[in-house]
């Protein structure tokens, strides 16, 4: 009985208005945009620049999970978890690269992008599935 339950819950659709709206692309590309230009806009602005690390660095990956099917969530949270290894080494890199190194911000981020989709191939498709 439960698993019945528990099958009709992973496979209900949203019937309100708001959870409509949410799971729509246009709603999607709102919710994404409004995340990016948010992120942007306090981390130029923070006056401490810890906070706008911190701003900076917000999981946009994570609040996503809300987009995903109920039935594939749990992979999708797995691989999401898998990333943040790459995603690791590329923040670092990207520190080092304009920090020590003194490259421009725009090649730092396209050798540590370069980086993180190296790293992350290599665990996408080496991980157990």
């Amino acid at each position: 009985m439960s698993q019945v339950k528990e099958k009709t819950r992973k496979t209900k659709k949203q019937s309100s208005i708001i959870g409509k709206f949410i799971h729509s692309i246009p709603g999607q590309f709102i919710i994404g945009g409004l995340t990016v230009a948010g992120i942007a806009y306090f981390g130029n602005h923070a006056t401490n620049p810890a906070i706008a690390g911190l701003i900076g660095a917000l999981p946009v990956g994570m609040p996503s999970s809300i987009f995903v099917d109920d039935a594939k969530v749990e992979s999708y949270a797995y691989n999401l978890m898998l990333m943040s290894i790459p995603l690791i080494l590329a923040t670092i890199l990207n520190w080092y690269l304009i920090a020590k190194m003194k490259f421009t911000k725009y090649k730092s981020v396209g050798i540590s992008m370069l980086l993180f989709i190296i790293a992350g191939a290599v665990i996408t498709f080496t991980a157990k599935k």
